[in-house]
């Protein structure tokens, strides 16, 4: 498979990852291709992307498991795409991203006391954001982290 075909198959399957994700009542089999689509979208991004695009492909990885309730999984792809973006110096928007998606792997695994701190951290790195457009995406993001 050439690399533009991953690429386009990466965009794809992430774009689709955030069409299930805005629909108000999945079916089952809609939350199984949720996470099936973000697992894929990780995995066309390994052929192609970089280092940003990894982080973000486990990011979403993370994003999708907290959706279906799985949250060990999502803290696991939460930890694991944090770790990456505090060593690659990653963009701030970045950064605060990767908090607010361990705050909603707590969310999704129960864990209030761990949410908390994620989210009280993702809030401080939102504030840090430069560009404007990015902090308010993020911010809004980080508020529809849900209570536990």
């Amino acid at each position: 498979m050439e690399e533009s075909e991953h690429r386009a198959i990466g965009i794809a399957t992430y774009n689709y990852c955030w069409k299930l994700l805005e629909t108000p009542r999945r079916a089952r089999d809609e939350d199984l291709e949720l996470l099936t689509s973000a697992f894929a979208s990780r995995y066309h991004w390994s052929f192609t992307g970089g280092p940003q695009q990894w982080v973000i492909g486990d990011w979403m990885i993370s994003r999708a498991a907290a959706a279906i309730k799985e949250g060990s999984l999502s803290a696991t792809f939460a930890h694991r795409a944090n770790d990456a973006a505090q060593e690659l110096e990653a963009p701030d928007w970045l950064l605060a991203s990767c908090a607010e998606g361990l705050a909603r792997a707590y969310a999704a695994h129960g864990n209030a006391r761990e949410r908390d701190g994620w989210y009280a951290v993702a809030e401080q790195l939102v504030a840090h954001i430069a560009d404007e457009e990015s902090r308010e995406l993020v911010a809004d993001q980080l508020l529809s982290v849900p209570r536990c």
